[in-house]
């Protein structure tokens, strides 16, 4: 079979998407026992009860198909958000929001701007569909939002902005952001991905849902309930957005890719707050003890408004991973999003911190 003959030629210009390792293989590679995953930014904390004992609960309907456009959650999320039904959509995790997305409204030819270093999936969609990514300049760790609007053309169909952003788990200032937000024509579709938002100083949360509300209706806003929610196993997703677009996604999206355990576990979580501060509490005083360790090392790293933190080990990424990966730590090299020198590393449980810096002290050392 030639596959270059047969194949989308959109879909052949795209390259694989490199998890984060799993646990089992690293076992099996290196023959150890209890290896801590901190590579792909899934909650220490696991899930609530309130979503195990939902998840226990439909047991006996696993024969049934899900409502095919999840009706009772986006109910629940429109009260909870101040939207209207008919402006969310839902999808397997915030990556089938996406791939969802980019089928709804990119064409042969479309260009979408795309920061440099960020999420692949913008990229990846808009190949598949023919479409030219158009990649923008960094400063420093963070997305250069004057060279989004410098690389805007006639063509420009929307711009990817992840934020906070992944991988190096910085935010825009919620000033800049929604002053650039302005300078952006309403005939472009700004997609904000804001899967770690609930991680993000309140000065790097720009409300975007009342920026939504207010009459930016060229805004179309990701979220997730993987990461504070704790459900990245469930796959579960959702997407903000004017009626008609999300009118457009609904017309091409696969009928039930959100199944009804995921929309049954979704649904028990969305007024978990309790656990929600405990999980941020949590979180903020790991991110305190890493920048305290990092200082000692006088390492550059980034100040994260996410679970995981970006840090510049000076050397090569692959090999220090590869060397921490034989100590039974698994933690993701950024070579493969242009940082080579750069490891992101998922804040976990404090003895698992305490595990990591001090095993990468060693290293470093």
């Amino acid at each position: 079979m030639d596959i270059k003959r047969i194949g989308n030629p959109g879909a052949l210009k795209t390259s694989v998407y490199v998890p984060g390792k799993l646990k089992v293989e690293v076992e099996r590679e290196f023959g150890l026992s209890n290896v801590i995953k901190m590579a792909s930014n899934e909650s220490a904390d696991g899930a609530s009860n309130l979503a195990k004992d939902a998840y226990l609960k439909i047991a006996d309907q696993l024969h049934v198909y899900p409502d095919s456009i999840s009706r009772e959650l986006r109910q629940e999320l429109a009260r909870k958000l101040g939207c209207e039904i008919d402006q969310i959509t839902i999808s397997n995790g915030a990556d089938g929001v996406i791939y969802n997305l980019g089928m709804a409204i990119v064409s042969e030819d479309d260009e979408a701007v795309i920061p440099e270093i960020t999420f692949p999936l913008y990229e990846t969609i808009v190949k598949v569909m023919r479409g030219r990514p158009v990649k923008t300049k960094m400063k420093g760790f963070r997305i250069d939002l004057q060279d989004i609007l410098r690389s805007i053309t006639p063509k420009t169909k929307a711009i990817f902005l992840c934020n906070p952003n992944n991988p190096t788990g910085d935010a825009q200032r919620k000033e800049e952001l929604i002053a650039f937000l302005g300078q952006v024509s309403k005939d472009i579709l700004v997609v904000i991905d804001e899967a770690y938002i609930d991680f993000a100083a309140p000065d790097a949360d720009p409300q975007s849902i009342a920026l939504f509300n207010g009459g930016m209706d060229n805004l179309f806003i990701i979220r997730s309930f993987s990461k504070i929610y704790g459900l990245a196993g469930v796959r579960v997703g959702y997407g903000i957005g004017h009626e008609d677009l999300i009118s457009l996604i609904h017309r091409i999206k696969p009928p039930f890719n959100v199944s009804i355990v995921a929309e049954s576990v979704a649904l028990a979580v969305l007024e978990n707050n309790n656990f929600v501060d405990k999980i941020l509490e949590e979180i903020h005083q790991e991110k305190e003890l890493y920048y305290k360790r990092l200082d000692e090392l006088q390492l550059t790293y980034v100040k994260s408004h996410t679970n995981f933190i970006l840090i510049d080990t000076g050397r090569d990424a692959a090999q220090i991973s590869r060397q921490i990966l034989k100590k039974g730590i698994i933690i993701r090299p950024c070579t493969g999003f242009g940082l080579p020198t750069c490891i992101r590393v998922t804040i976990g449980k404090h003895e698992d911190n305490l595990n990591f810096l001090d095993t990468f002290k060693e290293l470093i050392s």
